[in-house]
């Protein structure tokens, strides 16, 4: 039994590797279906398809070479933790729901994300992160922190 376990762990942990590299890597947006259920709780939001893929193509319009690489992941059960270094040039404007539209800066940014996934029938049904987005937007120069020196 334990052995079909680890199966099942492994294929999940394949299909969060591809997600990232299919989707967010390759901006195949036509392959989210293949992906992610047709509704998924993304950061406790109910969120359809279509809502994904504007989010990838909101993301990948601000930065075209944006990449995830999986640095470790560790799968239990029908869940899978991916820890990832996300980079990204900042060629186009940004369109967020929180921060406005953000012009580019065409600054190159390097942060650490770590995301949790559960599947359910081989796709992904909920997810969750803990991003450095503070750290982005620092090293595009959008936010500056107050230090030394600082006024």
């Amino acid at each position: 039994m334990r052995e079909a376990v680890n199966v099942v762990q492994v294929r999940n942990k394949e299909i969060i590797r591809s997600t990232f590299e299919d989707i967010w890597n390759q901006g195949r947006v036509d392959l989210i279906s293949n992906y992610w259920a047709a509704e998924l709780s993304n950061f406790g939001v109910q969120r359809s398809l279509a809502h994904m893929r504007l989010m990838v193509e909101t993301w990948r319009t601000a930065f075209p070479d944006l990449h995830f690489t999986v640095d470790e992941q560790i799968a239990e059960g029908n869940q899978v933790f991916s820890h990832c270094t996300l980079t990204g040039t900042h060629l186009g404007t940004f369109k967020h729901p929180y921060w406005g539209s953000l012009a580019p800066t065409g600054k190159h940014f390097t942060v650490k994300h770590m995301h949790l996934f559960r599947l359910h029938d081989g796709k992904v049904i909920e997810h969750w992160a803990v991003r450095d987005d503070l750290g982005m937007l620092q090293q595009l120069g959008v936010v500056l922190l107050p230090g030394p020196g600082k006024e």
